[in-house]
Protein backbone atom coordinates (compact mmCIF):
# COMPACT_ATOMS: atom_id res chain seq x y z
CA UNK A 1 0.00 0.00 0.00
CA UNK A 2 1.29 3.60 -1.01
CA UNK A 3 0.80 5.87 2.14
CA UNK A 4 -0.06 9.91 1.63
CA UNK A 5 1.85 11.24 4.38
CA UNK A 6 0.97 14.68 5.44
CA UNK A 7 2.84 17.71 5.05
CA UNK A 8 4.40 16.10 1.96
CA UNK A 9 4.00 16.32 -1.98
CA UNK A 10 5.76 12.80 -1.99
CA UNK A 11 4.18 9.06 -2.47
CA UNK A 12 6.38 6.27 -1.19
CA UNK A 13 5.98 3.60 -3.76
CA UNK A 14 5.18 -0.19 -2.27
CA UNK A 15 9.06 -1.72 -1.98
CA UNK A 16 11.18 1.28 -2.23
CA UNK A 17 11.35 2.36 1.24
CA UNK A 18 13.76 5.24 0.57
CA UNK A 19 12.35 6.57 -2.88
CA UNK A 20 10.19 9.32 -3.09
CA UNK A 21 8.30 10.06 -5.82
CA UNK A 22 6.78 13.63 -6.82
CA UNK A 23 2.65 13.20 -6.21
CA UNK A 24 1.97 13.55 -10.36
CA UNK A 25 5.01 11.39 -10.69
CA UNK A 26 4.01 9.01 -8.44
CA UNK A 27 0.85 8.68 -10.25
CA UNK A 28 2.35 8.42 -13.70
CA UNK A 29 5.41 5.99 -13.03
CA UNK A 30 3.20 3.50 -10.62
CA UNK A 31 -0.39 4.15 -11.19
CA UNK A 32 -2.88 4.74 -8.08
CA UNK A 33 -3.55 1.24 -6.46
CA UNK A 34 -4.66 2.87 -2.74
CA UNK A 35 -3.33 5.82 -1.59
CA UNK A 36 -4.33 6.85 2.10
CA UNK A 37 -4.34 10.63 2.12
CA UNK A 38 -6.19 13.13 4.58
CA UNK A 39 -8.66 15.38 3.38
CA UNK A 40 -7.04 18.91 5.03
CA UNK A 41 -3.49 17.88 3.65
CA UNK A 42 -4.92 17.71 0.01
CA UNK A 43 -6.83 20.91 0.69
CA UNK A 44 -3.67 22.66 2.09
CA UNK A 45 -1.26 21.58 -0.70
CA UNK A 46 -3.39 20.80 -3.98
CA UNK A 47 -7.07 22.34 -3.81
CA UNK A 48 -6.12 25.58 -2.29
CA UNK A 49 -3.41 25.88 -4.73
CA UNK A 50 -5.48 25.79 -7.70
CA UNK A 51 -8.19 28.45 -6.30
CA UNK A 52 -5.34 31.10 -7.01
CA UNK A 53 -7.33 32.50 -10.41
CA UNK A 54 -10.89 32.86 -8.59
CA UNK A 55 -12.26 35.76 -7.50
CA UNK A 56 -11.42 37.37 -4.35
CA UNK A 57 -14.74 37.36 -2.95
CA UNK A 58 -14.91 33.68 -3.84
CA UNK A 59 -12.02 32.45 -2.33
CA UNK A 60 -13.02 33.86 1.23
CA UNK A 61 -15.98 32.02 1.14
CA UNK A 62 -14.18 29.10 0.38
CA UNK A 63 -11.92 29.83 2.70
CA UNK A 64 -14.94 30.89 5.86
CA UNK A 65 -16.59 27.49 4.62
CA UNK A 66 -13.44 25.48 5.15
CA UNK A 67 -11.85 26.92 8.08
CA UNK A 68 -15.79 27.26 9.89
CA UNK A 69 -17.79 23.58 8.54
CA UNK A 70 -15.45 21.13 6.96
CA UNK A 71 -11.82 21.60 8.21
CA UNK A 72 -13.45 20.59 12.41
CA UNK A 73 -14.94 17.71 10.82
CA UNK A 74 -13.15 16.59 7.61
CA UNK A 75 -9.48 17.68 7.95
CA UNK A 76 -8.28 14.07 9.94
CA UNK A 77 -10.04 11.72 7.72
CA UNK A 78 -8.90 9.49 5.06
CA UNK A 79 -10.74 10.94 1.91
CA UNK A 80 -11.13 7.66 0.60
CA UNK A 81 -13.24 6.04 3.28
CA UNK A 82 -15.35 9.03 3.22
CA UNK A 83 -19.16 8.03 2.60
CA UNK A 84 -22.54 9.31 1.53
CA UNK A 85 -23.78 8.52 4.78
CA UNK A 86 -21.20 10.51 6.75
CA UNK A 87 -21.80 13.51 4.92
CA UNK A 88 -25.70 13.49 5.19
CA UNK A 89 -24.95 12.80 8.67
CA UNK A 90 -22.65 15.94 8.69
CA UNK A 91 -25.06 18.12 6.69
CA UNK A 92 -27.98 17.30 9.32
CA UNK A 93 -25.93 18.69 12.19
CA UNK A 94 -26.39 22.20 10.54
CA UNK A 95 -28.85 24.65 12.42
CA UNK A 96 -29.47 26.39 8.96
CA UNK A 97 -30.08 24.63 5.54
CA UNK A 98 -27.91 27.47 3.64
CA UNK A 99 -24.67 27.14 5.64
CA UNK A 100 -24.92 23.61 5.04
CA UNK A 101 -25.36 23.86 1.13
CA UNK A 102 -22.94 26.17 0.70
CA UNK A 103 -20.70 24.30 2.59
CA UNK A 104 -21.45 21.48 1.03
CA UNK A 105 -20.57 22.93 -2.73
CA UNK A 106 -17.28 23.53 -1.08
CA UNK A 107 -16.58 20.16 0.08
CA UNK A 108 -17.93 18.61 -3.34
CA UNK A 109 -15.42 20.84 -5.00
CA UNK A 110 -12.39 19.12 -2.97
CA UNK A 111 -13.45 15.62 -3.53
CA UNK A 112 -14.35 16.07 -7.09
CA UNK A 113 -10.60 17.68 -7.83
CA UNK A 114 -9.41 15.11 -6.01
CA UNK A 115 -11.04 12.48 -7.93
CA UNK A 116 -9.86 14.11 -11.07
CA UNK A 117 -6.35 13.93 -10.20
CA UNK A 118 -6.40 10.36 -9.21
CA UNK A 119 -5.50 10.68 -5.52
CA UNK A 120 -8.61 8.84 -4.51
CA UNK A 121 -11.00 6.53 -6.74
CA UNK A 122 -14.07 7.26 -4.06
CA UNK A 123 -15.85 9.84 -5.97
CA UNK A 124 -18.78 10.12 -3.67
CA UNK A 125 -19.95 13.40 -5.17
CA UNK A 126 -21.97 10.90 -7.72
CA UNK A 127 -24.35 9.58 -5.62
CA UNK A 128 -27.05 11.28 -4.33
CA UNK A 129 -26.72 13.28 -1.22
CA UNK A 130 -29.94 14.45 0.91
CA UNK A 131 -29.18 18.14 1.21
CA UNK A 132 -31.38 20.39 3.91
CA UNK A 133 -34.68 21.59 2.94
CA UNK A 134 -33.70 25.11 1.67
CA UNK A 135 -36.89 27.70 1.92
CA UNK A 136 -37.37 29.46 -1.10
CA UNK A 137 -35.51 32.93 -0.59
CA UNK A 138 -38.70 35.66 -0.76
CA UNK A 139 -36.80 39.33 -0.92
CA UNK A 140 -38.72 42.17 0.11
CA UNK A 141 -39.78 44.51 -2.58
CA UNK A 142 -41.18 47.46 -3.63
CA UNK A 143 -44.39 48.35 -5.38
CA UNK A 144 -44.82 50.99 -8.31
CA UNK A 145 -45.98 53.49 -5.65
CA UNK A 146 -43.38 53.09 -3.56
CA UNK A 147 -40.42 53.39 -5.94
CA UNK A 148 -42.14 56.64 -6.83
CA UNK A 149 -41.99 57.78 -3.44
CA UNK A 150 -38.00 56.39 -2.82
CA UNK A 151 -37.27 58.37 -6.47
CA UNK A 152 -38.83 61.43 -5.66
CA UNK A 153 -37.09 61.30 -1.66
CA UNK A 154 -33.88 61.30 -3.27
CA UNK A 155 -33.70 64.16 -5.29
CA UNK A 156 -31.06 66.16 -5.08
CA UNK A 157 -29.23 63.19 -2.58
CA UNK A 158 -25.86 62.58 -3.65
CA UNK A 159 -26.66 59.52 -4.25
CA UNK A 160 -29.66 59.90 -6.61
CA UNK A 161 -27.47 58.66 -9.82
CA UNK A 162 -27.00 55.34 -8.34
CA UNK A 163 -29.97 55.24 -7.00
CA UNK A 164 -31.26 55.68 -10.41
CA UNK A 165 -29.59 53.50 -11.99
CA UNK A 166 -30.00 50.91 -9.31
CA UNK A 167 -33.41 50.71 -9.67
CA UNK A 168 -33.78 51.45 -13.56
CA UNK A 169 -31.57 49.59 -14.76
CA UNK A 170 -31.82 45.90 -12.22
CA UNK A 171 -27.84 46.01 -11.64
CA UNK A 172 -26.49 43.81 -9.32
CA UNK A 173 -24.96 45.82 -5.63
CA UNK A 174 -21.46 45.50 -6.62
CA UNK A 175 -22.25 46.43 -10.49
CA UNK A 176 -24.44 49.70 -9.44
CA UNK A 177 -21.29 51.02 -7.13
CA UNK A 178 -18.86 50.81 -10.05
CA UNK A 179 -20.76 52.26 -13.15
CA UNK A 180 -19.15 55.62 -13.88
CA UNK A 181 -20.41 58.19 -15.61
CA UNK A 182 -18.39 57.36 -18.75
CA UNK A 183 -20.52 54.19 -19.11
CA UNK A 184 -23.65 56.03 -19.91
CA UNK A 185 -24.47 57.12 -23.24
CA UNK A 186 -27.53 59.25 -22.29
CA UNK A 187 -27.94 60.05 -26.51
CA UNK A 188 -28.91 55.79 -26.62
CA UNK A 189 -29.64 55.86 -23.06
CA UNK A 190 -27.91 53.03 -22.18
CA UNK A 191 -25.70 51.94 -19.18
CA UNK A 192 -22.95 49.53 -19.90
CA UNK A 193 -21.95 47.08 -17.02
CA UNK A 194 -18.18 46.54 -17.35
CA UNK A 195 -17.01 45.95 -13.38
CA UNK A 196 -17.70 44.19 -9.76
CA UNK A 197 -16.91 46.07 -7.33
CA UNK A 198 -16.99 44.84 -3.54
CA UNK A 199 -16.11 45.34 -0.41
CA UNK A 200 -13.93 41.87 0.66
CA UNK A 201 -11.61 41.27 3.78
CA UNK A 202 -11.49 45.53 4.66
CA UNK A 203 -10.75 46.38 1.19
CA UNK A 204 -12.27 46.84 -1.97
CA UNK A 205 -11.65 44.84 -5.05
CA UNK A 206 -12.42 45.75 -8.71
CA UNK A 207 -12.92 42.34 -10.73
CA UNK A 208 -14.55 42.00 -14.21
CA UNK A 209 -18.80 41.07 -13.94
CA UNK A 210 -19.90 37.78 -12.93
CA UNK A 211 -20.68 36.20 -15.97
CA UNK A 212 -20.03 36.86 -19.69
CA UNK A 213 -24.19 37.56 -19.34
CA UNK A 214 -22.97 39.75 -16.72
CA UNK A 215 -20.95 42.20 -18.89
CA UNK A 216 -24.00 43.66 -21.12
CA UNK A 217 -25.55 47.16 -21.95
CA UNK A 218 -29.06 47.81 -20.65
CA UNK A 219 -31.83 50.55 -21.48
CA UNK A 220 -32.59 52.91 -19.12
CA UNK A 221 -35.69 54.71 -18.76
CA UNK A 222 -36.45 58.07 -20.45
CA UNK A 223 -36.68 59.51 -17.14
CA UNK A 224 -33.91 58.46 -15.94
CA UNK A 225 -31.81 59.68 -18.90
CA UNK A 226 -33.56 62.69 -18.90
CA UNK A 227 -32.57 63.06 -14.63
CA UNK A 228 -28.92 61.85 -15.44
CA UNK A 229 -28.30 64.53 -18.10
CA UNK A 230 -28.86 67.13 -15.48
CA UNK A 231 -26.70 65.38 -12.92
CA UNK A 232 -23.91 65.10 -14.90
CA UNK A 233 -22.38 68.73 -15.80
CA UNK A 234 -18.73 67.05 -17.06
CA UNK A 235 -18.69 64.61 -13.52
CA UNK A 236 -16.33 62.07 -13.97
CA UNK A 237 -15.35 58.73 -12.25
CA UNK A 238 -18.23 56.38 -10.29
CA UNK A 239 -21.71 57.43 -10.03
CA UNK A 240 -21.08 57.44 -6.12
CA UNK A 241 -18.11 59.04 -5.84
CA UNK A 242 -15.11 57.55 -3.20
CA UNK A 243 -17.69 55.54 -1.46
CA UNK A 244 -17.18 51.80 -0.75
CA UNK A 245 -20.09 49.51 -1.44
CA UNK A 246 -20.72 49.34 2.66
CA UNK A 247 -20.59 53.56 2.71
CA UNK A 248 -23.27 53.80 -0.21
CA UNK A 249 -25.67 51.27 2.04
CA UNK A 250 -25.12 53.15 5.17
CA UNK A 251 -25.86 56.61 3.48
CA UNK A 252 -28.96 54.75 1.62
CA UNK A 253 -30.40 53.48 4.66
CA UNK A 254 -29.87 56.37 6.93
CA UNK A 255 -31.77 58.92 4.66
CA UNK A 256 -34.59 56.55 4.01
CA UNK A 257 -34.84 56.35 7.83
CA UNK A 258 -34.36 59.96 8.08
CA UNK A 259 -37.23 60.73 5.02
CA UNK A 260 -39.29 57.87 5.78
CA UNK A 261 -39.09 56.67 2.50
CA UNK A 262 -40.33 53.02 1.42
CA UNK A 263 -36.77 51.39 1.89
CA UNK A 264 -35.65 47.65 1.13
CA UNK A 265 -31.76 46.57 1.18
CA UNK A 266 -29.90 47.82 -1.88
CA UNK A 267 -29.64 44.13 -3.37
CA UNK A 268 -33.42 43.79 -3.10
CA UNK A 269 -33.50 46.97 -5.69
CA UNK A 270 -32.70 44.53 -8.30
CA UNK A 271 -35.21 42.10 -6.97
CA UNK A 272 -37.69 44.99 -7.19
CA UNK A 273 -36.90 45.88 -10.66
CA UNK A 274 -37.56 42.10 -11.86
CA UNK A 275 -40.63 41.61 -9.84
CA UNK A 276 -42.54 45.16 -11.75
CA UNK A 277 -41.40 44.73 -14.94
CA UNK A 278 -42.83 40.84 -15.25
CA UNK A 279 -45.70 41.99 -13.23
CA UNK A 280 -45.55 45.12 -16.55
CA UNK A 281 -45.74 42.48 -19.14
CA UNK A 282 -42.51 42.12 -20.24
CA UNK A 283 -41.00 38.94 -21.64
CA UNK A 284 -39.41 37.02 -18.87
CA UNK A 285 -36.67 36.21 -21.53
CA UNK A 286 -36.22 39.80 -22.24
CA UNK A 287 -35.96 40.63 -18.10
CA UNK A 288 -33.30 37.92 -17.96
CA UNK A 289 -31.31 39.50 -20.52
CA UNK A 290 -31.50 42.83 -18.82
CA UNK A 291 -30.60 41.13 -15.28
CA UNK A 292 -27.77 39.35 -16.57
CA UNK A 293 -28.61 36.00 -15.55
CA UNK A 294 -26.96 33.32 -17.43
CA UNK A 295 -29.86 30.80 -16.90
CA UNK A 296 -33.64 32.29 -17.32
CA UNK A 297 -34.70 29.73 -15.37
CA UNK A 298 -32.68 31.71 -12.24
CA UNK A 299 -35.08 34.67 -13.35
CA UNK A 300 -38.34 32.44 -13.09
CA UNK A 301 -37.49 31.29 -9.53
CA UNK A 302 -36.25 34.69 -8.46
CA UNK A 303 -38.67 37.10 -10.21
CA UNK A 304 -41.77 35.66 -11.36
CA UNK A 305 -44.34 36.07 -8.51
CA UNK A 306 -47.83 37.58 -9.50
CA UNK A 307 -48.92 39.89 -7.28
CA UNK A 308 -52.60 38.98 -5.71
CA UNK A 309 -54.09 41.43 -8.47
CA UNK A 310 -53.06 39.48 -11.04
CA UNK A 311 -54.05 36.51 -9.43
CA UNK A 312 -57.51 38.12 -9.53
CA UNK A 313 -57.39 38.93 -13.28
CA UNK A 314 -56.44 35.41 -14.04
CA UNK A 315 -59.65 34.32 -11.85
CA UNK A 316 -61.87 36.33 -13.78
CA UNK A 317 -60.43 34.90 -17.10
CA UNK A 318 -61.58 31.29 -15.91
CA UNK A 319 -64.50 32.30 -14.41
CA UNK A 320 -65.70 33.44 -17.95
CA UNK A 321 -64.56 30.83 -20.05
CA UNK A 322 -66.42 28.07 -17.49
CA UNK A 323 -69.72 30.74 -17.42
CA UNK A 324 -69.72 31.18 -21.17
CA UNK A 325 -69.36 26.97 -21.63
CA UNK A 326 -73.01 26.54 -19.57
Amino acid sequence: MRRWFPGSLGILPKGKSHTWLPLEAAITTCGILEVEMLLGTFVNEVWWPSCGKLRECTRVGYESAYRCHIQPKWADVDMESITANDIEEWLGSFNQAGAARKAWAVLRAILRLAYRKGVTDNDVTRREIRLPHLRRYEPRVLDARQVRRLLKGFYGHALEAWLLVSVCAGLRRCESVGIEWADLDLRRGTVTVKRSVQWVAGHETVTDPKTDQSRRTVALPRFAVKRLAQLRHGRTGRLVGDLNANQVAAHYTSWCQRMKLPCVPPRNLRHTFGTLAIAAGADISVVARQLGHSDIKTTARYYLRPDLSVLRSLQRAWERLIIGAA
